[in-house]
């Protein structure tokens, strides 16, 4: 029994580390911080991308509504104008006929 607990002592004693060991733990940690890094880059590029697109999407739509709100718009003051003509060409033809009767009365 006392050269199992001398086996199990010796395979729990404490022992230093081999020198390659701290080389490759720090290596992989690099290694895993660059990963890290790029993929929030990554994200931050996707976001940006998908940001860009909405607004893209949003100014677009924003100038075709304010174009069809300038033509709704125009569209309305040559309506107005137009019967403004109408009103004033018949306004005028009685104007015309009223001197024509004093000219044939004359």
């Amino acid at each position: 029994m006392e050269d199992f607990e001398q086996q199990l002592k010796n395979a729990l004693a404490r022992k230093d580390a081999p020198d390659w060991f701290e080389a490759k733990v720090m290596a992989g940690i690099a290694r895993d911080r660059g990963s890290q890094a790029r993929r929030p880059t990554l994200r931050w590029r996707w976001a940006s991308a998908l940001l860009a697109t909405v607004l893209l999407i949003g100014g677009v739509t924003w100038q075709y509504e304010r174009a069809a709100q300038e033509r709704a718009a125009g569209e309305n003051a040559k309506a107005r104008l137009t019967l403004a003509l109408k009103i004033t060409r018949a306004k005028l033809q009685r104007i015309e006929q009223r001197l024509n009767e004093v000219e044939r009365d004359n």
